[in-house]
Parts: structure tokens; sequence; C-alpha cells
């Protein structure tokens, strides 16, 4: 499988990282849970909310969508492309383990794509719709009692993101 990619100007990197450090200082304003019972340090809820943040603006460049840099919208869609409802999961490129993470309750209707994180440059390594996830995915915790359980989608079971334009 192509995994295709996306490099990022200066310039929208910075755009998208000032979203992400609002969409992080309202969730600590707001008195948010951040990362499910994850155990990250303040260090690393920055930087994942900057990189997260980012990815988001990464795909929607690259599928030629509109990025809103939305900011309290908790329980929304990150993106709407091609009149479809978007979720964005983002981890390093680096990481050994690629796989795209589908927490309970969600939307049976959203697309779920899988980013990778290697500014200045993002990769696509592909989606799944949202009520797909059970036939490809693996319902697990990690072996992690202090997480919730998650639905784990490998990310050579994902469909190449060239294929979401004949989505209906």
């Amino acid at each position: 499988m192509t995994i295709e990619s996306v490099e990022l100007k200066w310039e929208e990197i910075f755009s998208g990282a000032f979203t992400g450090l609002l969409r992080q200082s309202e969730s600590m304003r707001n008195n948010i849970k951040w990362g499910h019972g994850a155990k990250f340090s303040i260090y690393e809820e920055w930087g994942r909310s900057i990189s997260g943040t980012i990815c988001e603006m990464a795909l929607s460049k690259k599928m030629q969508s509109y990025f809103s840099h939305s900011v309290n919208n908790y329980f929304g869609k990150d993106l709407i492309i091609n009149n479809k409802p978007v979720q964005v999961r983002s981890q390093l490129h680096s990481k050994q383990n690629k796989s795209l993470i589908i927490r309970k309750p969600f939307n049976h209707e959203d697309y779920y794509f899988l980013v990778g994180d290697d500014t200045p440059k993002y990769y696509f390594y592909g989606y799944i719709l949202a009520r797909d996830v059970s036939s490809v995915g693996n319902w697990t915790n990690f072996n992690n009692d202090n997480r919730p359980y998650v639905w784990s989608v490998p990310f050579d079971k994902l469909k190449p993101i060239d294929q979401f334009q004949y989505e209906k």
C-alpha cells in the first residue's frame, strides 16, 4: 500500500500549533479530563494536542478541504470532507506499531483517519468507516487496566485515502 503524504509550510504549522495551544488551554480552563485515563505528563499533553491539531490541518490540506481551527468542540467531528464527518487520529510517524484507535461511544457514520506526524511532513495511513470497525479491529485495553477498552485497527487494515472520494 502506498502511504500518501503532504508537507506543510512553516506558516501552516505555526497556525495549527496556535490552535492546538488554544485547545489545550481551553481544556485545562474548563477542567476537561485529558487522555481517557492515560498517564501523560503536562508536556506530553501539550505536545499531543498541538500535533493532533496540525495533523487535522494536514489531512484537510491533502483532501483540499476547509480547516476551521475549531476550539471547544469536545464531542463534535474534527473535519467535514466531501460532506462527510471525519475524525482524525494521530501519532508520530516513527512509532513502530501503528494503529487507529476508536473509542466508545462513537457515531457509526463518522470516518476515522490515521495520520502520522513527521513535521513538516505528514503521512496518511488510511481510514475506516466507524460502523465497520468491529470487522477489522481488535477490542483491547492494551493490557492496561487503568485505560478503557477501545477498537484498535492496524494501519494495514485501513483503506487508502485515495478511495475516500468514492465513499457514499
